[in-house]
């Protein structure tokens, strides 16, 4: 039986890891047959060779087993933070192979999730909108999914259109904090008043929290972190820290009407 595949994030990114690691195990083997300098120049940089094979070949399989194993995983406690109730319409900013669009929609028998995405390869390994629902085949959730190429600046949904939205590892990749800005006002946009959003991202997620206050979001909360996100930022130098931010829309003030006057 096929198995749904939700791809290898940043692949490049993977692909330089073992290429590095596996550079550096090639020169250790050269040095083992004496093409190598003498003491104490050889030992030093052996040393150095043995640090690089370990971190890039160490970083590389963490971020395969995490791609294939670890977010899955994650997808199931983010989900559990909209409390959904079964009938909601939720969008998925930056689905890439459908990862938490096949996730919520799960968890919708009544309801239906859009995802939208620029599907670029570079962000995900085979990104594109037919692996995405291909997947959603697989799962058994054909019927509740709906995905579209979407730039998330510029979403062309009416303004308060869905009950939740979600984003996985999506609004990093863009580099300007204007235009990361941009997409969180438009999530604001899109999403009803008294919904939620979840932004898990590895990285911005202050920025994030205070875009969202901003924006007149209330119960804005951290989620997600461990021990595992500790490790994963210490090892990567902060560059990789997966977590998430949860806020609520607040609902607006219903305005009364003096008839009297």
């Amino acid at each position: 039986m096929t198995r749904p595949d939700y791809g290898i994030d940043a692949p490049g990114l993977v692909r330089t890891f073992f290429l590095v690691g596996s550079g550096a195990l090639l020169l250790l083997l050269l040095a083992a047959f004496g093409f190598w300098p003498g003491r104490p120049w050889g030992v030093l940089l052996a040393g150095l060779l043995v640090l690089v094979a370990t971190y890039m070949l160490g970083m590389g399989g963490f971020m395969v087993y995490y791609s294939r194993v670890t977010k899955l995983r994650d997808r199931e406690r983010l989900i559990e933070h909209l409390s959904l109730s079964g009938r909601e319409r939720v969008l998925d900013v930056g689905c890439g192979r459908g990862l938490m669009v096949v996730g919520a929609a799960k968890r919708l028998p009544d309801g239906k999730v859009v995802g939208i995405d620029i599907w670029q390869a570079e962000d995900q390994s085979a990104n594109s909108p037919d692996a995405a629902l291909t997947n959603a085949r697989l799962e058994g959730v054909a019927e509740r999914v709906e995905v579209q190429t979407v730039d998330m600046r510029q979403l062309p949904f009416p303004d308060q259109s869905f009950d939740a939205v979600v984003s996985h590892w999506a609004i990093h990749n863009l580099y300007n904090a204007n235009e990361r800005a941009t997409a969180l006002t438009e999530m604001h946009r899109v999403l009803k008043p008294g919904g939620r959003v979840i932004l898990a991202d590895i990285e911005h997620h202050a920025e994030y929290a205070a875009g969202f206050a901003g924006l007149g979001f209330t119960d804005i909360q951290h989620v997600g972190a461990s021990l595992k996100t500790a490790f994963s930022s210490a090892v990567s130098f902060g560059s990789f820290c997966p977590t998430a931010v949860l806020a609520r829309k607040p609902v607006a003030p219903q305005l009364t009407i003096n008839r009297n006057g």
